[in-house]
């Protein structure tokens, strides 16, 4: 059945797309108006959890939410008045007529869409194929920047459904590059729950070069740690979507969670916790995903190795192409037990040698150094460790084989000192720089994609840097040395790189260091 047939042939289905193009374009209208006003952004409501809306649930919804536009925004009254027009007419007019009625307005108010051009049946597709051609003519549309036409933003909707009644992404994903060899050796980890990945990072190839797209939910409000993960797993449909988006232009990754252990009581729990947490990293790796990311905590550091180890062994992915990763609160001790004793661990340093030593024994592939605290936002996790810690952390991790991830609190100022430790990979997004937030309420607001482009400046200035150059380069030999892939002579000059990047002393070791490197 044909995209055109279907329409014809199931009044149901297509209002429901009708009906989500109206949300879309209620939640683009908004955003843009909150952009434009002055003053501080308020939001009294957190973001709603993803359900399953029937036509009738749809509509009151739009209803609502064009009434919630009118009171907030005065001068979106005319286009809320505008839309519910087209609401009142849904059971009478034709959905073809609602449509072309939908994108005059969308022309008109939003001005995101172009004129066709040829033969619209051009676009039309199997079912079974939809979410795979849809990503296509998204990577077609984002090459030659420009504005989809109404009928591929019918397309795009209709992969929507499809990616909701369990289709996927079939086609090629991108994995994480390896210490010292993708394009740049930093990576900025964009963050977002999804919407603003659908809308904004995967809009532009340049957006997402040396970039993972990670998603995950940031909004906790002011709720502390102990109620409300800083972070916390996404919705699926979200990862989906975003996948089908990015498609093979950058790795999409995923945040799954800490432990949920209902008793109290650790090997009580660990069948049910495993197994539920290694299905959802499953469907997540299903979908094309190149990372996912658990928290360890409320935990003992024996329980968290025999965790990692039960965890791998469950999980449904390719192991070469798809990691696992491990991350540790460097303001949350660890009983270290292995040994028969109990020996608390506080230091935010002995924190993360610790979490390097659990990983490798774990059996899990990536290592993150989190620095969230009850405070929201965070204070920048750069600013809780010095530099020659930070750089000691990547450098035990990497000679380990391991990748290696800096997140909490980041903003441009704090990018450089990641690059200059060699990190693989910075957690950067939500109210720090790429969220709109109420002070008051911490509940989150539209995406800033306009902001992307300073991140990505601020990381390519600080590589180009000697402190840059040097980071990469002992990342990439650190790496190289846990494979026994290198040299003496180069063993010795990791050594000595390593202690130079320490100190910010490289000049006069990067020169030969470049050398017997290459």
């Amino acid at each position: 059945m044909t995209v055109m047939s279907e329409m014809r042939e199931s009044r149901p289905q297509t209002q429901r797309l009708v009906l989500a193009q109206m949300m879309e374009m209620i939640e683009i209208a908004r955003a843009r108006a909150i952009q434009a006003r002055q003053g501080p952004f308020r939001k009294t409501e957190p973001i709603p959890l993803f359900k399953p809306l029937s036509v009738q649930e749809r509509t009151a919804y739009v209803r609502a939410e064009l009434e919630k536009l009118s009171s907030e925004f005065g001068e979106l009254s005319e286009f809320a008045r505008a839309i519910g027009g087209v609401l009142q007419r849904m059971d009478t007019s034709s959905v073809l007529e609602l449509e072309e009625e939908l994108h005059a307005l969308r022309r008109r108010w939003i001005d995101d869409v172009a004129e066709e051009t040829g033969d619209a049946r051009e676009l039309e597709v199997e079912p079974s194929a939809r979410v795979d051609a849809a990503s296509l003519l998204i990577d077609s549309i984002r090459r030659e920047r420009r504005k989809p036409t109404p009928q591929e933003r019918r397309t795009l909707h209709q992969a929507y459904e499809a990616l909701a009644h369990g289709a996927r992404v079939s086609l090629p994903y991108k994995p994480l590059p390896l210490p010292g060899h993708g394009v740049t050796q930093t990576n900025m980890s964009i963050t977002d729950p999804g919407e603003g990945h659908v809308l904004g990072t995967s809009t532009r190839e340049d957006f997402m070069r040396g970039v993972y797209v990670h998603v995950e939910h940031l909004e906790r409000g002011h709720q502390d740690r102990s109620a409300v993960e800083s972070y916390r797993i996404p919705s699926i449909l979200n990862v989906a979507k975003v996948r089908m988006h990015v498609g093979g232009q950058a790795p999409v990754t995923s945040f799954i969670g800490r432990p949920l252990f209902d008793s109290g009581r650790f090997h009580l729990d660990l069948w049910k916790v495993v197994h539920t947490m290694a299905a959802a990293a499953s469907a997540m790796f299903q979908q094309g995903v190149a990372e996912c990311k658990f928290a360890m905590e409320r935990m003992t550091a024996s329980q968290i190795i025999e965790f990692m180890r039960c965890l791998r062994s469950n999980v449904l992915r390719n192991p070469r192409t798809q990691y696992l990763s491990a991350a540790f609160n460097l303001n949350t001790p660890i009983l270290d037990d292995r040994d028969g004793g109990e020996r608390r661990v506080t230091g935010r340093r002995e924190i993360g040698m610790l979490g390097i030593e659990l990983v490798k024994a774990g059996g899990f592939d990536k290592v993150t150094w989190d620095g969230s605290a009850d405070t929201y936002p965070s204070v920048p996790v750069m600013e809780q460790i010095s530099h020659a810690t930070a750089v000691e952390l990547v450098h035990r991790a990497h000679e380990q084989g391991l990748l290696t991830y800096f997140s909490a609190g980041f903003r441009l100022p704090q990018i450089a000192a990641a690059v200059y430790a060699g990190v693989d990979g910075v957690g950067i997004g939500g109210a720090q720089i790429l969220r709109y937030m109420d002070a008051d309420t911490g509940f989150h607001g539209p995406f800033q994609p306009e902001n992307i482009p300073a991140i990505l400046a601020a990381r390519d200035e600080a590589a180009r840097s000697p402190l840059g150059r040097a980071a990469a380069l002992l990342a990439r030999l650190d790496f190289l040395s846990s494979q026994r892939k290198l040299t003496e002579s180069q063993e010795r000059l990791r050594f000595e790189l390593f202690e130079a990047l320490c100190r910010k002393e490289v000049e006069g070791l990067l020169e030969s260091a470049t050398l017997q490197a290459a």
